[in-house]
């Protein structure tokens, strides 16, 4: 497991490589509202800086013994977590998080807000996760009453949900929303359910896509990497990587090898 130590002290290290960090599909009823299920913990001696590079998605956690709701970001954050703690996460589904939350996503990008802010109706379940010492148990209890959330929330808007899976595999704008929707209200639309609209979620979609194509293939011409993941050509890939991620592609290539 890699830590500060294995690479520049002044580089932040990528959440997925810091400590221990697992993720699955999200099943039954929680996938309703959710497509992942995830946790993170930090070695109890973690000193370096870590970096959550966007993902054009929000989450809900359960961290310092609250539920909170993070928001999409437009570049990478830099939470500072603490070392030890283990963090539970269910991201939402494309097009999903709008209507539980009753918030356009715009107002949420680039922010961590406790749910209670949002919704009235947590408190007593946020102090039965905050009494429970046993962490499987709390991970029980949290995905337990996110299933039941999740069966009683309104219908995911799935042309949002179509417009980033062409977005995420390189469609051009998004044929099929653009085209039921047209561009304007295609526009609006992309910022109350993504926080911004298709041109920048079109970036960070494909950031991901060249993070998945690293992350399978442990070497490749990076020239050749880019033009896979749909940039011009390197130099834009670069540009684009830095600006996203304040990290260069081959500093990210560097650390998902190692």
């Amino acid at each position: 497991m890699n830590t500060a130590k294995d690479t520049r002290k002044d580089t932040p290290i990528l959440a997925m490589r810091a400590g221990t960090y697992r993720e699955r599909p999200a099943h039954g009823p929680l996938s309703r509202l959710f497509c992942r299920v995830w946790s993170h913990r930090l070695p109890q001696d973690f000193e370096g800086q870590i970096a959550v590079v966007p993902d054009g998605c929000a989450d809900l956690i359960w961290a310092g013994g609250q539920l909170m709701v993070i928001g999409p970001d437009r570049t990478a954050a830099f939470p500072a977590l603490v070392p030890g703690e283990t963090i539970l996460g269910l991201r939402f589904r494309p097009g999903a998080a709008l209507h539980w939350l009753d918030v356009p996503l715009r107002e949420l990008v680039g922010r961590a807000v406790p749910l209670r802010e949002l919704r009235d109706d947590v408190r007593t379940m946020e102090e039965r996760l905050a009494e429970e010492d046993c962490a499987l148990e709390r991970r029980r209890l949290f995905e337990v009453w996110a299933a039941g959330e999740a069966s009683l929330a309104a219908d995911p808007q799935n042309l949002m949900g179509t417009l980033f899976d062409e977005l995420g595999s390189g469609a051009l704008q998004g044929m099929s929303a653009t085209q039921a929707l047209g561009e304007r209200t295609l526009r609006r639309r992309s910022h109350d359910h993504f926080g911004y609209g298709p041109k920048t979620l079109e970036r960070i979609l494909r950031l991901q896509r060249f993070l998945r194509i690293v992350h399978q293939r442990a070497s490749g011409n990076l020239a050749l990497l880019a033009l896979e993941a749909g940039y011009s050509d390197q130099a834009h890939m670069t540009r684009d990587v830095k600006e996203l991620t304040t990290l260069t592609p081959r500093e990210i290539r560097g650390q998902l090898r190692s």
